[in-house]
């Protein structure tokens, strides 16, 4: 039986190709977890602080690339055009284990 279960990240960009690591349980302690054959979906949004409300903002932010780990983890590349910094995101990660 499959598990589709969803993750949320927030955190404030870094520069234009923000290269982050995001920590989430295992999938040999979670059926929810992450593994290197986890599928992992994700969408970025800018968010207002300190209510998390999403809108849209003058940047183009893209989740470029995603790479499930074995320990938990998911490296992703995030893409921020034009030059924008410290901008806050959240992340939703939808992750499906078969």
């Amino acid at each position: 039986m499959s598990t589709v279960t969803r993750w949320l990240a927030h955190f404030q960009t870094q520069s234009v190709n923000d290269e982050r690591i995001v920590n989430f349980p295992r999938r040999s302690e979670d059926p929810g977890g992450i593994d290197q054959h986890s599928g992992v979906f994700a969408t970025v949004t800018q968010v207002d602080r300190p209510d998390g409300t999403p809108f849209i903002g003058q940047a183009s932010i893209s989740v470029r690339n995603i790479a499930p780990q074995d320990d938990g983890t998911v490296h992703i590349w995030l893409a921020v055009s034009p030059v924008f910094f410290n901008l806050n995101v959240r992340i939703q990660f939808l992750v499906c284990n078969d």
